[in-house]
């Protein structure tokens, strides 16, 4: 019990004053539909239908995290940031209706909402020469390697949500 405790102080400690920008599907929420993944019989969209993307509550249903919830809330809140990937208008609105009630302390102006997943190193990037930040103090949490590979080469610490498990 003492070393999962270490674990998750030890990764806090590292957290404390940066700026860090969290991923929303598989990263603050399960990232399941009709309890799949991505599999053989699932399209570009992942599990979901376009039906389901256009006019479904599938998003405002997704289980959040506890692990992420306990972390954010021991952030400083203005440097808590939300880069998350959308690919419909009823996907915008779910999420932020679901990560105000799951994730209450995040600002809302500190919601971004991008159509690339693959842009989101590049998005980071500006936004740190918008607010004058040093990108190394900024961290990035992704679900999605390749995204964390592309951040860190532009040198962002980037860490994907199973160094947050215990």
């Amino acid at each position: 019990m003492k070393e999962k405790i270490k674990g998750t102080k030890n990764m806090l400690e590292k957290l404390q004053g940066k700026y860090i920008f969290f991923d929303v599907d598989g990263t603050l929420s399960e990232y399941r539909f009709k309890d799949k993944l991505y599999a053989g019989e699932c399209s570009e969209f992942g599990c979901q239908s376009l039906e389901d993307l256009l006019f479904s509550d599938l998003f405002y249903k997704a289980r959040p995290l506890k692990t992420m919830q306990n972390i954010i809330n021991k952030l400083e809140t203005k440097k808590v940031y939300v880069l998350g990937t959308i690919v419909t208008n009823n996907e915008v609105n779910q999420k932020y209706k679901w990560l105000q009630e799951n994730y209450p302390n995040i600002k809302k102006e500190n919601i971004i909402f991008i159509s690339s997943t693959m842009l989101k190193p590049e998005v980071i990037k500006e936004y740190a020469k918008k607010l004058n930040i040093d990108l190394q103090d900024i961290i990035f949490v992704d679900d999605r390697l390749d995204v964390l590979r592309k951040a860190e080469e532009l040198g962002i610490t980037s860490y994907h949500p199973s160094s947050f498990m215990d």
